[in-house]
């Protein structure tokens, strides 16, 4: 028989992270996350909290205080950074960090 290959996979939509641990932190709490990449419009970094592990958006307008040119130039893949959580879309399975104080 024949068999085809698909590299289609990696266009569909993931599975949205569980961000219900993360609902109700403070926005003035600290976590501990680490840079999982550094698309040009920011940082995605993987937090965990109470054993859950999400992926939040740092904005690039909210990686430091001043401008940031390009993002690879002040984080890199597997960097470890602190973040705290701005907002969390449970229905977009979206979460926003911000590593500004």
């Amino acid at each position: 028989g024949k068999m085809s290959l698909s590299m289609k996979e990696e266009y569909q939509p993931r599975e949205p992270d569980d961000l219900s641990a993360f609902e109700g932190i403070p926005s003035d709490e600290w976590l501990t996350g680490k840079v999982v990449s550094t698309p040009k419009f920011g940082a995605f970094v993987e937090v965990t909290k109470g054993g859950a592990t999400a992926q939040g958006l740092v904005h690039i307008t909210q990686i430091q205080d001043g401008f940031v040119e390009s993002v690879a130039d002040v984080l890199s893949v597997g960097q470890e950074v602190q973040v705290r959580v701005t907002s969390v879309d449970m229905g977009a399975g979206k979460m926003s960090l911000s590593m500004k104080e």
